[in-house]
């Protein structure tokens, strides 16, 4: 389950992904994100009538009206959206799954493992270019105002087969898109492809590129307690 996401936009790798995606224009639009956990507000690169752009969203896909003003995260844990949900109607991913996907770009992301009180935490970084996360997201009109807020997921996967990866989380893996591949991120991103069962190779847990995964004491303190290792990465799909 990714719980922890940051991302620096004067990173060579950041540059390179937003490159792959066709927005060298958009690094001053992105914000510097040292790391946020879930309910914050993060970035994300979306398509729509405007074209493809970067919205800031709450790292929450299901949010409900707040009595200050606006909209908050709902009660239902929801940071994260299940690939086995995302055929499921009613499922909160269903219908963004079909018409509203979007891309979280980060530098690095952080898994963590085991139970409360020996819980181990490993930074996962990425080789060539910033991970681009394929995530989920919604909009919520606010009525009395007018104003659009957005929420996001990000999509995980079944636990990746290499055991080294079994060290880092034993029940998910966060869906790392390809994103040197135009045509595929062209289709990922257009909210008028419909057809997702061109997605279905990619809920299979991969890398795209070498991930290196580094033991940390935990998200706010990344001090590195340990020997890092490398998941060498399995190309296109």
């Amino acid at each position: 389950m990714c719980g922890y996401i940051g991302n620096v936009t004067d990173s060579p790798l950041t540059r390179l992904l937003l490159t792959y995606l066709g927005m060298e224009g958009a690094l001053p639009v992105l914000r510097n994100n040292p790391g946020s956990g879930p309910a914050a507000s993060i970035d994300m690169v979306v398509e729509d009538e405007q074209g493809r752009r970067i919205k800031s969203a709450i790292w929450w896909l299901l949010l409900e009206s707040n009595p200050q003003g606006g909209f908050k995260p709902s009660r239902y844990t929801s940071f994260n959206t299940r690939s086995d949900k995302l055929d499921v109607k009613r499922s909160a991913g269903f219908q963004p799954y079909r018409k509203s996907r979007c891309i979280v770009p980060a530098t690095y992301f952080i898994e963590g493992d085991g139970p409360k009180g020996a819980r181990r935490y490993h930074r996962m970084e990425p080789a060539e270019f910033a991970f681009a996360l394929g995530g989920l997201y919604r909009t919520w009109l606010n009525r009395e105002t007018g104003e659009l807020s957005y929420s996001c997921s990000v999509i995980t996967l079944t636990p990746h087969p290499d055991d080294r990866w079994r060290q880092v989380h034993s029940k998910s893996t966060p869906l790392m898109l390809p994103a040197d591949d135009r045509d595929l991120m062209d289709k990922w991103l257009d909210p008028g492809f419909d057809r997702v069962e061109e997605f279905r190779p990619l809920l299979q847990p991969r890398f795209p590129e070498p991930v290196t995964c580094i033991p940390v004491q935990r998200p706010g303190d990344q001090r590195e307690i340990g020997e890092s290792f490398v998941i060498e990465g399995e190309g296109e799909n």
